[in-house]
């Protein structure tokens, strides 16, 4: 005799709630039951493209391999979380930011300027409503193009490549170019950007908290009509080696005790250490974590209700 089947007597409903909670629970699982039937793997499928990480040429390639087959809508609409963190090709790389036009979250860890040159910006133009970009390591390293974030981006994170304080107009490592091309213009011109985290790495020339100032003039206020109208916070993630410890906590410390006594808008500038890994971070928080926000917005509403 057959051993009956464990849901059997279940509602189809039932059943589907607890395929689905085991598909959150576990990515390989979530990708065992694809098998198992075309009914499971369609209660499943959406849950594992919800977020989609390809860290390496071979990820590229078997992710365009999974969607061929695939109706251009499911890839569009489904999957929502993005992080490419591998360097290419930038063939596929363009690709697959073109199939995932519906994306919310997208997390770039290979070379905006390469990329730029070779595929140009119609692929990152034409996402839907991104809400949220990351631009990552080799991403920034050599400046980024800040001309490939979308108008409707609220929450972006860059990493700094250097600060200047001897230039006050651009002290930030943006892309060159004068006018709306450059990165400081663009970056005044989000409209939608209420969060920012910039992932800065002290010089010991130069005291931390110089870059304070600089970073205030980003809101707006009844004294600065020319910054960010939707600005809510700034976030800065100090990053250094663990030999250094003490010196980057002891910039944190500097940094936050600055911008409180700066008061007004630099209130809302919050310091923290620097992940180990910011491309985990941003993985870890699609995938139910802490949101990289969280802790700093609770920091910013703290502060604002001790005026």
């Amino acid at each position: 005799m057959s051993t009956p089947f464990v849901f059997s007597n279940l509602p189809v409903e039932l059943v589907r709630d607890i395929l689905e909670h085991a598909a959150l629970s576990d990515r390989a699982t979530a990708r065992n039951l694809t098998l198992v039937s075309s009914a499971v793997r369609h209660w499943t499928d959406p849950i594992l493209y919800n977020t989609v990480v390809l860290s390496s040429a071979r990820s590229l390639r078997a992710f365009l391999a999974a969607i061929a087959n695939k109706p251009s809508d499911f890839v569009r609409t489904r999957v929502h979380n993005l992080g490419i963190f591998t360097v290419g090709p930038v063939q596929s790389i363009d690709r697959v930011l073109t199939a995932c036009a519906g994306v919310r979250s997208l997390a770039c860890g290979f070379s905006l300027p390469s990329y730029k040159q070779s595929q140009g910006v119609a692929a990152l133009q034409s996402l839907a409503q991104p809400r949220e970009q990351h631009l990552l390591g080799v991403a920034c390293r050599d400046g980024w193009d800040a001309s490939l974030v979308g108008p409707t981006v609220t929450h972006l994170r860059i990493h700094l490549t250097s600060f200047d304080s001897s230039r006050p107009d651009c002290p930030f490592a943006f892309s060159d170019g004068p006018g709306q091309d450059s990165g400081w213009a663009r970056l005044k011109a989000l409209p939608a950007l209420t969060h920012l985290a910039v992932v800065y790495r002290p010089s010991g020339s130069t005291p931390p908290t110089t870059i304070i100032p600089h970073l205030a003039r980003m809101f707006q206020s009844p004294t600065n009509e020319d910054g960010l109208p939707a600005l809510e916070l700034v976030l800065i993630q100090i990053v250094g080696a663990k030999k250094d410890a003490a010196f980057f906590g002891g910039a944190v410390n500097a940094l936050n005790d600055a911008a409180v006594s700066a008061g007004g808008p630099a209130r809302r500038i919050v310091a923290e250490l620097a992940p180990q890994s910011a491309a985990r971070q941003w993985e870890e928080a699609k995938r139910g974590g802490e949101c990289l926000w969280d802790r700093a917005e609770a920091v910013v509403r703290s502060r604002l209700e001790k005026k």
